[in-house]
């Protein structure tokens, strides 16, 4: 059984926060690890997942455009997608393995607001 744990970064005044606590799978399954980001108000440049293996410093896995664009250099397996209208992004890992278990941190780049 492979596990995670998805844990979520602040910014601003505003939090992205995990909707996955705990996931548990076996060798091989595929796992969806979502976050929210509903209640920030400002303006987004991408969301990125990043893992952590104990005794480690994290890693970083990706990056989404809220328009679905992702990082061209994300390791095999791993895809995101991103729901607009739920304010959500979601980490899809196909055929997990062991070393995957991991903590898993959703965070978002923000964009200068416009001066008024």
């Amino acid at each position: 059984i492979t596990s995670w744990h998805v844990l979520w970064w602040r910014t601003e005044a505003d939090t992205i926060k995990s909707l996955s606590l705990n996931e548990n799978r076996y060798v091989g399954d595929s796992v969806t690890l979502s976050c929210s980001y509903k209640d920030y108000t400002g303006n987004i440049q991408n969301l990125q997942w990043y893992r952590q293996h104990p005794r480690s410093k994290p890693e970083f896995l990706l990056y989404i455009f809220q328009h679905g664009a992702m990082s061209d250099d994300r390791p095999p397996r791993f895809t995101a997608e991103v729901n607009q209208n739920n304010k959500q992004v979601d980490l899809k890992i196909s055929s997990v393995v062991e070393t995957d278990s991991a903590i898993y941190y959703c965070a978002l780049s923000s964009l200068p607001s416009p001066f008024l």
